[in-house]
C-alpha cells in the first residue's frame, strides 16, 4: 500500500513518457512543497516495494542523476491493490464482472486479442 505522498509521486510519474530524476519531481509536482531529500526518501521507499526502477543516468553539471520510471503501469497496480484488499475475488471474477458490463462489441474484440496474444507468447 502507498502513502499519499507514494501515490502522489506515481501519479507524476504515470503522466510523463519518460524517466524522471528527483529534481524533475520537484519541478513538476506543482503546489507541493517537497525538498529533494523527501523526495529521495519517497523513491527509496518505492524501490523497496518495487513500484519504480532506475531507469536511467544523466549528467548534469559534473555529476550524475539518477532517472525513475514505474515499473508497473496505474492498471497494474490498481489490479494488484483491489486483489490485494479482495482475496476472495480473482481475475477471472473481475473479468467476467467487466464482460457482463461491457456494451461495446469493439472492447471485446480488443479482449479477445489481448487473450489471443497471451496464448500465442506462452505457447497455450
Amino acid at each position: 500500500m502507498l502513502t499519499k505522498s507514494e501515490k502522489q509521486i506515481m501519479d507524476l510519474l504515470w503522466s510523463v513518457d519518460e524517466p524522471l530524476s528527483c529534481t524533475q519531481i520537484v519541478e513538476l509536482s506543482g503546489d507541493k512543497t517537497w525538498k529533494d531529500s523527501y523526495v529521495h526518501s519517497l523513491i527509496k521507499s518505492l524501490i523497496k516495494k518495487d513500484m519504480v526502477e532506475i531507469a536511467a543516468l544523466e549528467l548534469i553539471s559534473r555529476s550524475y542523476a539518477r532517472k525513475f520510471s514505474p515499473k508497473l503501469d496505474k492498471e497494474q497496480y490498481y489490479l494488484r491493490e483491489y486483489l490485494a484488499e479482495n482475496p476472495e475475488n480473482n481475475i477471472v471474477k473481475l473479468f467476467a464482472a467487466y464482460a457482463d458490463g461491457c456494451e461495446s462489441a469493439e472492447e471485446m474484440r480488443q479482449l479477445e486479442g489481448i487473450i489471443q496474444q497471451w496464448k500465442t507468447s506462452h505457447n497455450a
